[in-house]
């Protein structure tokens, strides 16, 4: 049987690999994506989880995705339609508690419950990372250029930042440096002095990060989510009616339409080189063959790399290097289905109220981000874990089959993928869940009452289900040496590899983890850049 030819093949139908067949359909390629799952997504994906309750399985919220790809997609034709998180909820177990929604007057009220002064260092906090976050926002939608050995286009595009960095003022140029290679610690110490409020600071690290308050490189997580934006609102969050997954839905719609080929249930067992090294496409894991001359990964680096292509196809040294790549987010991801609507022992009433359309963040104070990754580092879950969580279904009803019914979904940090003492995580999952929803508890005294089932997604389950190495929501550590023109090497961080023909497209390029779409748009360009 002849082998079926397509002018691109991509492995993944996450949200990154739909972007990239949506570009190359578009400037006319046959494109073909395969997906190891029976739905498109990859961690940005809605499913029935209980009978009567459907979610955001992995990844929940929506602020980093790009409006160019949005509009190049016309993503909203499709049915992807934002709906913004309009407050924000900080708890801790005392019952102290911040809620916010952007009126300067209620935001000033409670920050005043804590300190006279944080209001207006917020204010100024904020004003930095705007500055610094709109110079990376210039950098999302470029290829970074080459370290060695680039061109002229790579001199121009250095210099264009360089003078971009340079236009900052002097106080903007100092707040770059430290977000650049700062501890998040001396960062917060020297804006805030309410303990409560550092704790709220410091939760903003936590998402897309692995690390402890004391790491300098740490705080770009805070520029990172700076870059998002939803309905004219920057740094804003929101939710996707029917899920993350109306996304990746949206997109294979989009690409469908453009004659892109979508097969799931396709898992990608090797890429395929000839006698002189250069990409013939790949064969799945029933033995079919797809041929090609080009590959786009949407896998994580050390998948791709060493997984389906073998260290034997790669010059030694880069070999080495994506063996030493850092992939670990230590994240469990759990969905709620609930019966009731949850009651805040801080915030007492039956009713629906602001804090339940919010996103909402269990956090003691600074030290305890530093315990759970002390603890997660030894190989303990995190006990008590930091939890960020949303109720989506108080501000999307088509999550649930019945009126008065809910979802909750909960993020909690740090969560180790290797256990202490040879301990596996299919034997300890019921322990954490428990340990877990008791500390849930101390905030939703009605838990018990009002939970029907709840799905638990360990850093083992992720990577089963999503192929993340090691659970690694983002494709690889957020870290300054891990950015960039470093991402995830220098010799692969323009998208194109040392293996003629295949090109990553994933969140392990840059500009990294989070549902942006930005890996896929500029892997694409490359891919059509090159082929021209």
């Amino acid at each position: 049987m002849t082998a079926t030819h397509f002018d691109a093949i991509v492995i993944g139908g996450g949200h990154n690999g739909l972007t990239t067949a949506n570009y190359l359909a578009m400037d006319g390629m046959r494109v073909c994506v395969l997906e190891q799952r029976p739905v498109v997504g990859g961690a940005a994906v809605t499913e029935e989880f209980h009978p009567g309750y459907t979610n955001s399985l992995a990844s929940y919220v929506v602020s980093l995705l790009r409006q160019e790809v949005v509009d190049d997609l016309a993503l909203q034709k499709y049915g992807y339609e934002p709906l913004l998180l309009e407050n924000s909820l900080y708890l801790d177990s005392s019952g102290d508690y911040l809620l916010l929604n952007g009126d300067e007057a209620q935001d000033r009220a409670q920050f005043a419950k804590f300190s006279d002064t944080d209001y207006d260092a917020m204010l100024g906090f904020e004003h930095s990372i705007e500055i610094v976050g709109d110079l990376l926002a210039k950098q999302w939608l470029k290829e970074p250029p080459k370290l060695h050995g680039g061109g002229m286009a790579d001199l121009m595009e250095a210099m264009k930042l360089g003078m971009d960095v340079y236009q900052l003022d002097a106080d903007a140029r100092w707040r770059l440096m430290q977000f650049f290679i700062g501890a998040p610690q001396s960062i917060i110490d020297r804006w805030f002095e309410s303990p409560k409020v550092k704790a709220m600071v410091a939760a903003h690290i936590m998402p897309a990060n692995y690390a402890p308050l004391t790491q300098p490189g740490a705080s770009l997580a805070m520029l990172h989510h700076a870059v998002g934006e939803i309905a004219g609102r920057k740094g804003a969050w929101g939710v996707v009616r029917g899920g993350m997954g109306a996304i990746t839905q949206a997109m294979a719609a989009s690409a469908r339409d453009k004659g892109v080929d979508i097969r799931t249930d396709a898992p990608v067992a090797s890429i395929d080189l000839d006698a002189k090294g250069r990409v013939t496409g790949v064969t799945l894991g029933d033995g079919t063959q797809l041929l090609s001359d080009i590959v786009a990964a949407n896998t994580d680096p050390k998948r791709t790399f060493l997984t389906l292509l073998g260290k034997e196809h790669l010059p030694e040294a880069f070999a080495k290097d994506i063996s030493a790549f850092r992939q670990e987010s230590a994240s469990l991801r759990m969905n709620l289905a609930l019966k009731g609507l949850p009651e805040f022992a801080a915030i007492p009433g039956s009713g629906q109220g602001p804090q339940h359309q919010a996103s909402i963040t269990f956090i003691e104070s600074m030290a305890h981000l530093d315990q759970a990754f002390g603890a997660s580092r030894a190989g303990l879950p995190a006990d008590p874990p930091i939890i960020e969580a949303i109720i989506p279904s108080t501000i999307d009803d088509s999550l649930t089959a019945e009126p008065g019914t809910h979802v909750m979904s909960l993020l909690c940090k740090y969560m180790p993928y290797d256990l202490a003492d040879g301990a596996q995580w299919d034997d300890k999952k019921p322990e954490v869940v428990s340990n877990i929803l008791s500390h849930v508890k101390r905030f939703i005294p009605n838990l018990d009452d009002i939970l029907v089932h709840a799905q638990c997604l360990t850093p083992l389950d992720l990577e089963r289900l999503f192929g993340m190495t090691r659970g690694d929501i983002c494709h690889g550590r957020m870290e300054p040496d891990q950015l960039y023109s470093a991402r995830p090497h220098p010799g692969a961080a323009q998208y194109g590899t040392p293996v003629p023909g295949l090109y990553l497209c994933g969140s392990g390029t840059h500009p990294g983890g989070g549902v942006t779409g930005a890996p896929g748009h500029n892997a694409a360009r490359r891919i059509i850049k090159d082929r021209r």
